[in-house]
């Protein structure tokens, strides 16, 4: 098994109080670079765990996991900060757009936090590829639903990652806007992003190369274009 995101025997474990919820259990999941991933999966089996592991937002409680080559169990904190910046970008179910800013100052943020240059031709070229090229002067309250998960993607982008995560990002869009969402996704990974989204939309999800399902923390099948069968 060899790829951009690579887990071995991933296990997950909460404790509350006494009582000790194993959230992930011996998972194996492999993405190979600009490949376009779902993870599908019933509420509480763990699907939010495994993206917050991958995410570098939390770490395993035991297994390894290997991020661009880099071993995640046992970092210090700043040490995941690096990576985030480095290597991933995020996109959720809510826009968390500043509210003051355009949406192109919204897309520049992340540059504030990053060594990276903030340069102008970047912000406009993140803007075409999102399709929001004349609208880069609005306010978010001023934008569909649409746009505004858009400007999002934006955001996410805007430090040329190499691994987008998206956590149920057309949770609040209608189906149409959802479709343009999951064509925007479509299009990102032809230019060779690698893309993992969470969602609960079954008919979305079939639509990226290979959909896991998660049931009780463990990944119960694997469907893709080439390969048959589960892990």
């Amino acid at each position: 098994m060899s790829g951009i995101i690579e887990a071995k025997e991933l296990c997950k474990i909460y404790r509350r109080g006494r009582e000790e919820i194993q959230a992930l259990k011996n998972v194996d999941f492999c993405v190979k670079a600009g490949e376009f991933v779902s993870i599908i999966g019933p509420s509480g089996s763990g699907k939010t765990a495994l993206l917050n592991m991958l995410g570098c937002l939390d770490t395993p409680s035991s297994g390894s996991l290997r991020l661009n080559g880099i071993e995640i169990a046992g970092q210090k904190e700043r040490d995941l900060v690096k990576i985030r910046r480095e290597n991933i970008g995020f996109v959720f179910q809510q826009f968390y757009l500043m509210p003051t800013l355009t949406a192109r100052e919204n897309i520049e943020l992340p540059l504030l936090f990053s060594k990276k240059n903030r340069s102008a031709k970047r912000i406009e070229e993140v803007l075409q590829m999102v399709g929001l090229a004349d609208r880069g002067d609005h306010l978010p309250g001023q934008l569909s639903g649409g746009e505004m998960q858009r400007v999002a993607i934006g955001r996410a982008l805007i430090n040329d990652p190499k691994i987008v995560l998206a956590d149920e990002p057309t949770g609040n869009l209608d189906s149409a806007t959802s479709e343009m969402i999951f064509g925007l996704f479509s299009e990102l990974n032809k230019r060779g992003l690698t893309l993992v989204v969470v969602t609960h939309n079954l008919d979305l999800a079939r639509r990226a190369e290979k959909m896991y399902t998660l049931r009780d923390g463990q990944i119960v099948s694997c469907e893709e274009r080439t390969c048959a069968g589960g892990m």
